[in-house]
């Protein structure tokens, strides 16, 4: 018997978990942003892509 036992949960990757609290009234306005788009991203990928379009306005001098 030397099969392996497959893991269970999300295989690893190279990111680090980051814990914030919010006020209810900016996750409402993340929600109906995240409805906005087609494919409806999940409530952290929405996040992540708030965060990356702000981070990239602020490399170019506009933050």
């Amino acid at each position: 018997m030397s099969e392996q036992k497959k893991k269970i949960g999300r295989p690893k990757t190279d990111t680090k978990p980051v814990m914030i609290r919010m006020e209810p009234e900016m996750i409402d306005d993340i929600d109906a942003y995240r409805r906005t788009l087609d494919d409806i991203p999940t409530r952290p990928e929405a996040m992540r892509r708030i965060l990356a379009d702000f981070l990239d306005d602020w490399k170019e001098g506009g933050g």
